[in-house]
């Protein structure tokens, strides 16, 4: 699992980002994020098992360790399902060894995939905030090519299902939107 430290972002890398985060740095984040979120929406009564989040962040880019990070742009040419047997595959070779627990690993992996629990939502919405926060920090250093990461509609998919996540995400437009703005004066100044 230690390549995840030394596998780059590709996506960002095909937006001339070269020097952008791991995929380890990106499941650090999510991790927080699974965590903050899975606890925000425990106080408004949203019923789930935070132990269960938090392995599940951990766990949703295991399968990149053996495949490699495929960016979004790819699935134009990769099926979708080829990509999944992949992961599955992959996941499944990695945990094999372990019995009982890799079992259990394989299962948490298994039920972030289908996206089928409450938990598996949170962590996909977080992937996805993870991501958005990501792009907003290039864009405040000054990357301007950017847009089709807020252009794409799978990047919002599970957000909109948890109303305090969504305030989380319009913040951060706006935000976007003040940074995009402050540079537009700049270079009009």
């Amino acid at each position: 699992m230690a390549v995840l430290k030394n596998l780059p972002r590709t996506g960002w890398r095909f937006q001339g980002i070269k020097d952008g985060e791991s995929v380890a740095d990106h499941c650090y984040r999510v991790s927080l994020l699974s965590m903050i979120l899975a606890d925000m929406l425990a106080t408004h009564g949203v019923r789930l098992d935070a132990e269960k989040v938090m392995r599940m962040a951990l766990l949703h880019e295991v399968a990149e360790a053996r495949i490699g990070d495929i960016p979004f742009p790819a699935l134009e040419y990769i099926p979708e399902n080829v990509k999944e047997r992949g992961e599955d595959k992959a996941v499944k070779s990695m945990f094999e060894e372990f019995g009982t627990v890799g079992e259990k690993y394989i299962e948490i992996w298994e039920e972030f995939e289908s996206n089928s629990s409450v938990e598996g939502q949170v962590v996909r919405a977080a992937d996805k905030l993870e991501l958005m926060i990501q792009a907003y920090e290039y864009e405040k250093v000054g990357y301007r090519s950017l847009d089709k990461f807020w252009g794409n509609n799978s990047n919002w998919q599970g957000v909109k299902q948890f109303a305090q996540i969504q305030e989380i995400l319009d913040l951060l437009l706006e935000r976007r939107q003040e940074v995009l703005g402050t540079c537009v004066k700049r270079l009009e100044s």
